[in-house]
Parts: structure tokens; sequence; C-alpha cells
């Protein structure tokens, strides 16, 4: 931890995180004891963040403000003298770079779902587009047309192009002997 701020009205208290090590730091475990001026623990709370931070950068992060009702603020942090309390805090680093086992599981679970049900669309697409298709085949053949030729019209134009012409048309005559 480089530096924690956070005033009398503020609805958040501002950490800044750095990264001391050679690798990129991700999901953040630490436990942050808040103290009276006399240093005595008076609170405590447990954070996780999910945050990137490459090596020997430093981030800041956002985390609920301590008694931010009672108009706490951090000693560091002006308070122009209002007489609000005043406290102080104790970092400490509890571990990092932990797998997040839930999120990943949702996350390949959530794909999984998304994979099958593109698929599905895919699929059903593909079956209403051949229907359409076998559909100008067949009004064509029923009002004596040539069905290759009607079919490579769906095929140029749209298919419901061509069963539109096909029912303002109507039949063909058929051949005189």
């Amino acid at each position: 931890m480089v530096s924690y701020e956070q005033g009398s009205f503020d609805s958040e208290g501002t950490l800044a995180l750095k990264n001391n090590t050679n690798e990129t730091i991700q999901n953040i475990s630490f436990t942050i004891t808040y103290l009276d001026m006399k240093e005595t623990p008076v609170d405590y709370e447990d954070f996780f963040l999910n945050v990137d931070i490459k090596p020997g950068m430093t981030k800041k992060v956002n985390i609920p403000a301590y008694e931010h009702d009672r108009y706490y603020h951090y000693y560091k942090t002006p308070d122009n003298g209002s007489g609000n309390p005043a406290f102080k805090i104790r970092y400490k680093l509890k571990d990092y770079n932990i797998a997040n086992t839930d999120e990943d599981a949702q996350q390949t679970a959530d794909d999984t779902v998304s994979a099958i049900i593109g698929v599905i669309i895919i699929l059903v697409i593909i079956a209403i587009t051949i229907g359409i298709y076998v559909l100008v085949g067949v009004l064509a053949k029923r009002r004596n047309r040539s069905v290759l030729l009607w079919i490579l019209l769906g095929l140029i134009t749209t298919p419901l192009l061509a069963i539109i012409i096909l029912l303002c048309i109507g039949p063909a005559e058929p051949p005189q002997p």
C-alpha cells in the first residue's frame, strides 16, 4: 500500500496499491485494520479486489469509506477544521493472484450455454432457409414451371420474392400437342 485517502464526506476511500513483484498481480485479498489516533484497533475489514497491477506500477482502487455516516476521515486527508473524528489504518496483504474459481466456473458454464444456443439458432435458420427453397420448388412444379430455374431465381434474388412472383403469374399453360 502506498497511500490512503478518505475525507469526512466521502462515501469511498481511495487506496493506492503498488506492485513490487516481477509479475502482474490480480485478485488481491487484504485486511484493513482501523485504528484510533492512539493506534488502538477499533475495527477491521477483509477485502477482495479483482484488479490488474503490472510490475512496478501503482493503481488506485476504491473501497467503502470507514464510518461514512459518522463523518470519519483519514488522519492524513485534510479536514479543514470541522472537528470530525480521524482514524489511521493498518494494511495487511493476505494473498494475491488467487484463482477465482467461482467466476471461472460461471464463465465456463455461460460460454457453454451460449455456444449451444448459437448452434441451435444456426440450425433453425438453415432449416427455415432450406424449407423456403423447397417451397419455391413445390410452387414452381404445381404451376408447371421449371423447378431448377425458379430455385436459381430464388438464389439470385430472394426465395420470398420468387414465391411472390410465382403466386402472381399463376400456372403455366400445358404445352399443346
